[in-house]
């Protein structure tokens, strides 16, 4: 009986949190939540990393069916790691309270602040299964994720409102947002990446003139180059053409896109080789929209081997295919000019629509 009413009230705490938020956040002051407090923020985490990987595997047309048990453990392994990352935070708000004599504020409740702001995202894997088996519906999905993280946003701020003074309440949200940043960097990434497999309009356009010279049709897809661009096939594996001129070379490749990879970790990837014994001064990622896709643009100026060597990559990655250009300019004079010939050349790429 007395396990039953602790999981009556645990429950009923959680749906409290999540649509009741204001009155939640009141409690936090008096009430003790122990451990319930971990095992929210262990199943928030779960849940994040079931819908990350539900979206991407839906925007890519892919069924989980095969995944399940690779989801599961992944999602545990986050579970846990959200929990000592809401440990972090906690402590790094506590402390930057404590250090600037805020407030008499206890790690216990900041904890437990920062873990139930997290409660919304436990509904978020329920939405994610419609985008699974009606992937028209991905957009409005995504919009829905959208909300949920707003959500979990407001109640953050509302918790750390309830147990702080104004002043101190913000404090404690900007070092909750930018320590949460810090530790849970790539899971941010793979939102962002997620949000642009979803809806690719939210790319930037490619800044660029397309280059005028010989179009080239290569594997799945066109390319046009000056003409002071002499064009090969070299017989590497992956790669379709190869071209270069005095200076520079440029390389098309294509791999397979790992089926959860996003695009910036195919990027990743297929830029390994490329930037093999490649020390790089400066390195920049953007990303770009190509004549409708979403490509990770990747500029890095450095030394090969003690020359100097400036490389921009292109990567788009359409499903479970992915291509790459790689360029790369020995000595150049000038390497933005170098870079804005790259990407002169990269607004003329056409891949066509995989099935």
């Amino acid at each position: 009986m007395e396990s039953t009413g602790e999981l009556a009230w645990f429950r009923a705490e959680v749906l409290r949190s999540i649509v009741r938020p204001r009155s939640f956040a009141r409690s936090l002051a008096r009430e003790h939540f122990g451990l319930a407090g971990v095992l929210i923020v262990v199943g928030s985490g779960i849940a994040l990393s079931l819908t990350i990987d539900l979206l991407v595997l839906a925007a890519k047309g892919i069924s989980p069916g095969s995944f399940v048990a690779r989801l599961i453990f992944e999602s545990l392994l986050l579970g846990s790691r959200l929990a000592v990352s809401a440990a972090v935070v906690s402590f790094v708000v506590f402390l930057g309270t404590r250090l600037t004599r805020q407030s008499d504020l206890t790690l216990d409740q900041c904890f437990n602040a920062v873990a139930f702001a997290f409660a919304p995202l436990i509904v978020a894997p329920l939405i994610a299964l419609i985008a699974v088996f009606a992937s028209n519906l991905l957009i409005p999905v995504g919009v829905l994720m959208v909300v949920i993280g707003l959500r979990a946003l407001a109640g953050l701020a509302l918790n750390l409102g309830a147990i702080l003074p104004l002043p101190a309440a913000g404090l404690a949200l900007i070092l909750a947002l930018a320590s949460g940043a810090v530790v849970l960097g790539d899971q941010v990434s793979r939102v962002r990446m997620t949000a642009y497999a979803i809806a690719p309009q939210l790319a930037s356009p490619l800044a660029a003139t397309p280059a005028q010279g010989k179009r080239y049709d290569l594997a799945n897809a066109t390319l046009t180059l000056p003409e002071e661009w002499a064009y090969s096939v070299r017989g590497v594996p992956g790669e379709s053409a190869h071209f270069e001129t005095a200076t520079a070379t440029l390389n098309v490749v294509s791999s397979r896109a790992e089926d959860l990879a996003t695009m910036d970790s195919f990027a990743d990837t297929i830029a390994r080789g490329e930037r093999l014994g490649f020390v790089a001064a400066r390195s920049e990622r953007s990303i770009e929209g190509i004549n409708g896709n979403v490509a990770v643009d990747d500029r890095a100026d450095g030394t090969y081997e003690g020359r100097h060597v400036a490389i921009r990559q292109f990567a788009i990655a359409i499903r479970t295919s992915g291509s790459a250009l790689q360029f790369r300019f020995f000595d150049p004079p000038d390497v933005d000019a170098a870079f804005a010939q790259a990407a002169a050349i990269a607004a003329t790429w056409q891949i066509a629509s995989r099935p």
